[in-house]
């Protein structure tokens, strides 16, 4: 199944997430949509670097409300790296990761984005490493996309998603934990709802907790 005229070389990561349910839900979900056994790398010592955060340290608490210690510190470079170097291998010319535009929305009490490495500027500056990083001339170039790039909102990321796909958006994961349901407590929980909200569509993700979100709220501003 492609994409855009593209053929999909899915690539999955255990980096020691709370969440790492996600992995088996999108390895499910490659089967369900007939792309390609997808690759699972596995690097979760990567959590004993990652002191500190929401996502990886036991120690610390998942909340609900945006916090910097749920941001995991480069992750997305350090991933997309990896991939970048899948792509390389096979002779892709794309890489695809999931941050939109509602990921680096300003902070209140910095202005900096609330995701830094979901920025376009990031993936741009990651493109030209590559481009450097291995037998540049002559070699094709590595394009880093993502919904951010296109200034897709995650209300709008979903609703292009739920065109294509239609009630299979129901099976995503977005909990930071991997419980049998959403806890509905977690900001990604929190984020899930409200996006379905924004865009207008039924939310029939089964929550241990229903979510409880303000309409004035943008996702990933505030609980």
């Amino acid at each position: 199944m492609g994409v855009k005229g593209y053929e999909i070389y899915p690539i999955l990561f255990d980096y020691g997430q709370k969440g790492r349910k996600e992995v088996s839900v999108s390895q499910r979900l490659c089967e369900l949509v007939k792309f390609r056994n997808p690759i699972t790398v596995d690097i979760p010592s990567l959590k004993e670097i990652y002191v500190g955060t929401q996502l990886t340290d036991d120690r610390v608490l998942v909340e609900p409300e945006y916090t910097p210690s749920v941001v995991v510190p480069i992750r997305n470079v350090i991933l997309l790296s990896i991939a970048s170097a899948y792509a390389l291998t096979i002779g892709a010319t794309i890489v695809i990761y999931g941050a939109h535009r509602s990921d680096i929305a300003p902070r209140a009490d910095t202005g900096e984005p609330l995701y830094p490495d979901c920025t376009p500027e990031t993936a741009k500056a990651l493109e030209d490493v590559v481009k450097v990083a291995h037998f540049p001339v002559g070699k094709p170039k590595v394009e880093i996309w993502s919904p951010a790039r296109e200034g897709l909102s995650k209300a709008e990321n979903l609703r292009r998603g739920y065109d294509i796909a239609g009630e299979l958006i129901y099976e995503t994961w977005s909990c930071y934990l991997s419980n049998t349901t959403h806890c509905g407590r977690c900001e990604s929980c929190m984020n899930r709802h409200r996006a379905f909200i924004e865009a207008g569509i039924p939310d029939k993700t089964h929550y241990r907790t229903h979510p409880i979100v303000s309409d004035k709220c943008k996702v990933g501003t505030c609980a």
